[in-house]
């Protein structure tokens, strides 16, 4: 069905209603002087707004407001404001621009000299940049490019159709919900500067899939399962066999009341699916995500070349975070297993090994100048530091530490996976530093990280160290 066209001119606008819209301009006529892109204007949107520049040949006729398709675009006013990041938002709130920058640049010095895998370095651990915001209040989008010690990619790609807060939808690629640390807390404000064993070398990190999710129970409880491609931090699916992960986490008390426990989570997550795939990661490491560069994270485990991962594997992980006042207390235990074959011939493939997996940490954080959190996130000084006279501050400091334990079943060993000699099973590591908060958008970590391992691991040829010992520095700017 057409639609008849608008008496041209001025004379003919109409203003549009409380969001401000552009009065209507015939097709064919010339844009005024208040719509950007003067010269692209002819045959605007019928609220008089320019229509988007395309990749292909521009259609001929041009698009009119006397149909349907090709649609044209609406113009409504808008307003810039800063924090959360630079935001672009149209006053009716029904669109939304976002950008955001995250930066972090670090220096990491090790103790053992001559080690093959890991050196001295200064690196750029990440560099992302990210936009978000949504086309009317029920769709929002997100996109984020990242650069990850020496690779750039895509980092999430993802659409969420929000109709109803209790049930919503998010479709592309994003952090999968398994494990509260990577799911709930937002890296840019991690109390440590990685995350722990079992989510580095077992979790399945970022993946694409469709995911439902929603807060029930007067904003208490929140789910999320999703169907995941099951490529650990991958951006393509290596296998037919589909992942599923999953996240629960109640606020049980009323955190608008400033009592002992407002501030308690608590909650559970799986994630299982059937593997035919190549080891992903092939090193199990210390300090450094299955997204890392092995040369920067301490080796304890090598598996060997003729192996794959190979039938099912499932794992679950329990978690409580505290947060009062300045202190903060989180833990989480991690259980479960991974199969694995020595044949990477799917056909020939006789035998799977299932390797048990048990891990755990505990980690506490205080604030030293009287700052308080409800939760994970960057803090706000209440005094930013500052060295001009008459506005000195000295920013916010925190104090943290986490030990962090894994146990791999002997089965690594005996069934072939990996070698005895030169590989651990089992290790311990703590970590013990402070986060300087300069402002709300800049910090500084220190970080000394120590793992004992159960078994010699080698670090050069005819070499062996059963512990390792890691500093770290890194400066992070993140609006």
């Amino acid at each position: 069905m057409s639609r008849q066209p608008s008496t041209g001119g001025a004379a003919a606008a109409t203003t549009g209603g409380a969001a401000g819209v552009l009065p209507n301009i015939a097709p064919g006529a010339t844009a005024p002087s208040n719509i950007p892109s003067r010269a692209t204007a002819v045959a605007p949107s019928r609220a008089g707004g320019v229509g988007a520049p395309g990749q292909s040949l521009p259609p001929n006729p041009a698009p009119t407001n006397r149909f349907d398709a090709p649609a044209t675009l609406d113009s409504l006013n808008g307003n810039f404001r800063f924090g959360p990041g630079f935001e672009l938002r149209s006053d009716d709130d029904e669109y939304i621009l976002q950008f955001h920058d995250l930066t972090q640049l670090d220096f990491r010095g090790y103790n053992k000299y001559g080690q093959v895998n890991v050196k001295d370095s200064f690196l750029i651990p990440r560099q992302w940049f990210m936009f978000s915001g949504r086309i009317t209040k029920e769709i929002g989008y997100y996109v984020s490019l990242a650069e990850a010690f020496d690779t750039t990619n895509i980092l999430d790609v993802f659409v969420d159709f929000a109709y109803d807060a209790r049930f919503q939808i998010r479709a592309g690629r994003y952090k999968t919900p398994f494990t509260y640390e990577f799911f709930v807390e937002p890296v840019q404000g991690t109390i440590l500067p990685e995350y722990s064993l079992g989510f580095n070398n077992f979790a399945l990190n970022r993946d694409n899939g469709i995911m439902a999710f929603g807060r029930l129970f007067a904003n208490t409880f929140d789910y999320n399962i999703g169907v995941f491609n099951g490529a650990r931090n991958g951006l393509l699916a290596t296998q037919n066999g589909k992942y599923v992960a999953g996240l629960i986490n109640w606020h049980p008390f009323d955190a608008r009341s400033d009592t002992l426990l407002s501030n308690l989570n608590m909650g559970v997550s799986i994630l299982a699916g059937n593997n035919s795939l190549a080891d992903v990661p092939a090193s199990f490491r210390t300090i450094v995500p299955t997204a890392g560069n092995s040369t920067l994270g301490v080796p304890f485990m090598t598996l060997n070349s003729n192996t794959i991962e190979s039938g099912p594997m499932a794992f679950w992980d329990a978690h409580a975070a505290y947060f009062y006042r300045g202190l903060s207390l989180i833990g989480e235990y991690m259980g479960g297993y991974q199969g694995y074959a020595l044949n990477t011939n799917e056909a020939t493939r006789t035998m799977v090994t299932r390797v048990p997996v048990q891990t755990f940490y505990v980690q506490g954080s205080y604030l030293l100048t009287g700052e308080t959190k409800s939760n994970v996130g960057m803090v706000r000084p209440l005094s930013p530091f500052n060295l001009k006279k008459g506005k000195e501050g000295i920013g916010a400091w925190e104090i943290f530490t986490r030990y962090n334990y894994m146990d791999i079943g002997n089965q690594i060993f005996t069934g072939g996976i990996a070698s005895p000699n030169g590989n651990a099973n089992r290790l311990s590591m703590t970590d013990v530093g402070c986060n300087w908060y300069l402002t709300q958008w800049t910090k500084l970590v220190f970080d000394w990280n120590h793992a004992d391992f159960n078994k010699p691991v080698t670090y050069n040829t005819g070499k062996t160290q059963l512990n390792s010992n890691t500093f770290l520095m890194r400066l992070e700017i993140y609006f």
